[in-house]
């Protein structure tokens, strides 16, 4: 089953969600996190992003710029979300939603080196 609609968005929201919160690296970041606020903006993001959908207002850089994260973290990040949706989907717009998120972790990943003048 594809990645194809907003239901099954949710669902890889909520499924991600559940694994870095707890994790060992990962799971402090989110400790803060109010998930009333933050969800409902990453499925817009989502939404956005595989399904064209119209709604998302932001920047997602601008969220994650002042938070010490370091490219590390993105690795991790993506290596959960991809297995995320190994677990539960393929086809065209899962494989979409992957490479999405390696460019963000990448695109972020440079953006905060260059930031940090590493």
């Amino acid at each position: 089953m594809d990645l194809n609609t907003e239901a099954q968005i949710d669902i890889l929201i909520e499924k991600f969600y559940a694994k870095v919160s707890v994790h060992e690296i990962l799971g402090p970041f989110f400790k803060e996190t109010n998930w009333e606020y933050h969800v409902p903006r990453i499925r817009a993001f989502w939404y956005f992003i595989l399904l064209d959908k119209p709604g998302f207002k932001g920047n997602i850089y601008d969220a994650h710029a002042n938070r010490q994260i370091k490219k590390v973290h993105f690795d991790i990040w993506v290596e959960i979300f991809c297995t995320v949706i190994d677990e539960h989907y393929q086809g065209e717009v899962a494989e979409k939603a992957k490479n999405k998120a390696k460019e963000l972790a990448l695109l972020f990943s440079w953006k905060l080196t260059e930031k940090e003048g590493a």
